[in-house]
């Protein structure tokens, strides 16, 4: 299956006066297109994930998460640095063709992150659980695996 998506420029999230939300952004900016989108935090220029997501509406489903407390706190509570939004949508031509795109690309991103060694915040704001593996030994194996890698937590 050929998938192709586009990446939107990162939008920054704002902290609201205390009250209200958690953090607010101009959701007219966003598309109600098909799309997976990720929360991130940056510091410097490192970028890390902390939530991933796939939707059939971007700006619909963007909006709820920014009223999810669980997940709102979890961006909040995430190491420092600014928090911001990339995501990018998918042209499918039907919405089941859509559908099956995004969960692809989403879980793709997730295994990616994860293998990464990024915690992410998935499943109703808990950590989404990964296993590490270190490797010793000859330096030749690493041109098979890394000295130390992160994987979706095996379910044995």
């Amino acid at each position: 299956m050929q998938i192709e998506a586009t990446w939107s420029n990162p939008v920054y999230l704002r902290k609201c006066k205390p009250g209200g939300l958690i953090y607010e952004l101009d959701l007219n900016e966003l598309p109600t297109e098909p799309g997976v989108y990720v929360f991130c935090r940056t510091h410097g220029q490192k970028i890390s994930p902390i939530y991933i997501g796939e939707t059939l509406n971007l700006r619909s489903r963007i909006k709820s998460h920014l009223n999810s407390l669980p997940l709102m706190r979890a961006i909040e509570n995430a190491a420092t640095g600014k928090r911001l939004l990339i995501y990018c949508t998918v042209k499918a031509g039907s919405d089941a063709k859509a559908k099956k795109h995004v969960k692809v690309i989403e879980k793709a991103l997730i295994l990616h992150a994860q293998g990464e060694g990024h915690i992410l915040f998935n499943k109703k704001g808990t950590k989404l659980p990964t296993d590490e593996i270190s490797f010793t030994g000859n330096r030749t194996s690493e041109a098979i695996a890394p000295r130390s890698m992160f994987i979706k937590k095996a379910l044995t």
